[in-house]
């Protein structure tokens, strides 16, 4: 009896817990953090991003989130939970605009948008969470010979956190698709450590193939309202309740794209193009098809593009349509993004895919459960 007891307590206290785990979202892109956020269990109240596409695509898909449209350093983060009459955050997440620190970007350490690190920070400090997640670039540990990750770290153990941080490739947690990201979990001093989550899909990855084999073929400039058959688990949890099949479609390529297209082998690279056929410079990964049988490498904002990084479909000659694009970033096909083809593409390219969310957030959740139950046992 006493166990039954000490269980309900625990369910009770656990189900008061998920109702409070507010949290705010900085720099949200078009969401992808917090869905998977949200999977786990955390509410997120209030959210930031400055692109109105972004921001317009995250309204559409979290409309109990208050969105702050606007340049984060002009926003009193105390005056907006005031007015949603919550005093308590308990996470707050999310990451500045990486180009200042991509291992792609100009390395440009006097970068402005490099200033917009110190203004996570400063939200952190104005609304005084339990947790906090920073994510960025796998390149973020290293650059500027680690200065403004030292910094980080510094800055958050005298807003009196504790923290733990790794590089994880999200591809072993069940993303078919390679995708490197630092990793920065903080937890005030006083609480239990959280742990980074352990890889579920270390040997068994999702290739590509499996994210994408039910959308059906499509050509030059054409697109598809139907679904093929489901026919593995990740395409049935995308699909969801999805009847109509959406942002499906393949770009208007002219006569010379389509033949660049047609030559291309598969695994191929704009090396195996006939000379007259190549552009005057190059990078190797460009004009590339895509390997259906592995995880795909990480998409960028250009997925949509045949010259950029290896992004053309494995048997079609077109690049990724949206929602292929979509797919390997894990939304699901119910997530409506707002804005022109261009737009939608840089939204998913440069969002945080939901299950980074979702298991980060699970781990926190552990660690306050267990809390729970060492309090009630003591």
């Amino acid at each position: 009896m006493a166990v039954i007891g000490c269980l309900a307590i625990i369910a009770k206290f656990g189900s008061r817990l998920m109702n409070d785990l507010y949290t705010v979202e900085l720099f949200s892109g078009a969401g992808g953090l917090s869905l998977g956020l949200n999977k786990a269990g955390f509410k997120v109240v209030l959210a930031n991003e400055i692109e109105k596409d972004f921001a317009k695509t995250y309204v559409n898909n979290h409309p109990k989130t208050k969105m702050l449209n606007g340049d984060i350093r002009k926003i009193d983060f105390k005056k907006e939970l005031q007015k949603l009459n919550i005093e308590n955050i308990s996470l707050v997440s999310g990451g500045p605009p990486c180009q200042g620190f991509s291992t792609l970007g100009s390395k440009n350490e006097k970068d402005n948008r490099n200033n917009l690190f110190y203004e996570f920070l400063r939200a952190v400090a104005e609304l005084r969470p339990s947790y906090v997640i920073f994510e960025n670039v796998a390149g973020f540990k290293t650059m500027y010979q680690g200065k403004v990750y030292k910094e980080l770290l510094s800055k958050l153990d005298k807003l009196g956190f504790n923290s733990t941080t790794t590089i994880l490739d999200i591809s072993d947690f069940g993303l078919p698709q390679k995708r490197l990201r630092t990793i920065v979990l903080a937890w005030k001093k006083e609480l239990n450590k959280v742990f980074l989550p352990t890889a579920t899909h270390l040997f068994n990855k999702i290739p590509l193939i499996d994210a994408i084999s039910d959308l059906p073929p499509i050509k030059t400039n054409g697109s598809s309202q139907q679904y093929h058959q489901v026919v593995n688990r990740y395409q049935e949890q995308l699909r969801g309740n999805c009847q109509t099949l959406t942002e499906h479609n393949a770009s208007n390529y002219g006569t010379k794209m389509q033949e660049i297209l047609s030559l291309v082998p598969q695994g191929g690279s704009v090396n195996d193009l006939p000379k007259r056929l190549r552009p005057k410079s190059y990078f190797s990964n460009t004009y590339a098809r895509l390997l259906p049988g592995k995880v795909a490498p990480t998409i960028t904002r250009n997925f949509g593009t045949p010259s950029s990084s290896r992004c053309i479909h494995p048997f079609q000659n077109r690049a990724l349509s949206t929602r292929e694009g979509a797919r390997l970033q894990g939304f699901p096909d119910n997530y409506v993004f707002h804005g022109s083809k261009t737009s939608k593409n840089l939204q998913i390219g440069n969002a945080v895919p939901p299950v980074l969310g979702e298991v980060i957030g699970r781990q926190i959740i552990n660690s306050i459960q267990y809390s729970v139950k060492q309090n009630i046992e003591n």
